[in-house]
């Protein structure tokens, strides 16, 4: 008998069995063979300064510090480098953003993720940046696949997983338990991202996905930290040069498109003046919501059905704390918070459905 079930292995099915491995909870994780995980072919940033008016993310005086310590911590667990907290450089779009940066400096609300400021152009690459910029730390990319690889690996070789098509209709419901083929189990969790939306369980939660495509480019310099302004310049470990992303409501396939290629070489002339060439191109879908918040917590007719998806672009800055909270909520009957909890959206549950 297994405590849980999870079902989907992309950065939030990988890190919440972490978790519950942690917690001495017996596990299986089961995977879909050859599925477009967005977590795949995401770039991994993790950034607590973002937008086009550089603002504060959400919740990032909790979510960035449990960030620095989490992924170090599984870079032990798993034996394998993944976390690159290499920072990131945002020019200034204007001379008003130096002078506002330049206040923020001393501000405790923002010190702890400003590295320096630059006032003048730096060297390293021709950006379009001459009001200088801000360096932010606290900051960087995960190699998302390297984890995931590592985390199959361990899994493995506790028997905790399985690549095996998923279909609800099979999950068989007993007094005590629940049941999916051989395996019997306490209770579940769907980690499976856009798959959710298609569920009976969860279809009622407003997901709002996005594809996202990214473009490989090979420069004659290799930067040594990631530049961010409209679009993102990021060296990546395995010496390719990623640049992203698009953020598409409206998409017929998963596949990349001449106009997405298009709108990222536009982007990318407004942040960087030198020649490059273009290697290859990318697309995945994230699990984004409607209101940009995660989708966490039990079903609201089942008390064995529980969801943790919808961490949209953000996953490697979400996922390290929402699945201590999950966690916390599962063994220890802490309460969630209602930013996250999927409670806010109970009253979107069909009255149809209800018990």
């Amino acid at each position: 008998m297994y405590d849980y079930l999870i079902i989907g292995h992309g950065l939030a099915g990988a890190i919440i069995s972490q978790r519950l491995l942690e917690r001495g909870q017996k596990i299986m994780v089961l995977d879909q063979p050859d599925s477009n995980h967005s977590s795949v072919v995401a770039a991994g940033l993790f950034n607590p300064i973002t937008g086009r008016k550089m603002f504060k993310t959400w919740n990032a005086d909790s979510l960035f510090p449990e960030v620095i310590k989490f992924y170090p911590r599984l870079e032990q667990i798993l034996g394998a480098k993944f976390f690159h907290p290499i920072g990131i450089y945002r020019p200034y779009a204007a001379i008003e953003d130096q002078n506002d940066w330049e206040a923020k400096r001393s501000d405790p609300k923002f010190n702890p993720y400003i590295d320096r400021t630059s006032t003048s152009r730096i060297t390293s690459h021709k950006l379009n940046d001459p009001s200088g910029g801000l360096f932010l730390k606290q900051a960087g990319y995960v190699n998302i696949v390297k984890l995931l690889n590592a985390n199959k690996k361990l899994l493995i070789d506790k028997g905790s997983y399985q690549e095996i098509m998923f279909y609800e209709k099979d999950l068989m419901f007993h007094k005590e338990h629940l049941s999916f083929g051989d395996l019997k189990f306490k209770k579940i969790i769907f980690c499976n991202g856009i798959m959710a939306q298609k569920s009976q369980w969860f279809s009622w939660l407003p997901f709002h996905p996005v594809k996202g495509e990214i473009m490989d480019i090979e420069l004659d310099r290799r930067p040594e930290t990631i530049y961010n302004r409209g679009v993102f310049i990021l060296p990546f470990d395995d010496q390719s040069v990623r640049v992203g992303s698009t953020y598409q409501k409206n998409f017929e396939n998963l596949e990349p498109t001449e106009a997405g290629e298009n709108e990222l070489k536009e982007k990318l002339s407004g942040l960087l003046n030198e020649a490059y060439t273009i290697k290859g191109s990318r697309a995945g879908i994230r699990p984004a919501t409607k209101d940009r918040r995660p989708f966490i917590g039990k079903h609201p007719d089942n008390e064995h059905i529980y969801v943790f998806n919808g961490f949209g672009s953000k996953g490697v800055s979400l996922i390290p704390q929402c699945s201590k909270l999950l966690t916390a909520h599962l063994l220890d009957g802490a309460a969630l918070d209602t930013e996250i909890s999927i409670s806010r959206y109970y009253s979107n549950y069909p009255t149809e459905l209800k018990k």
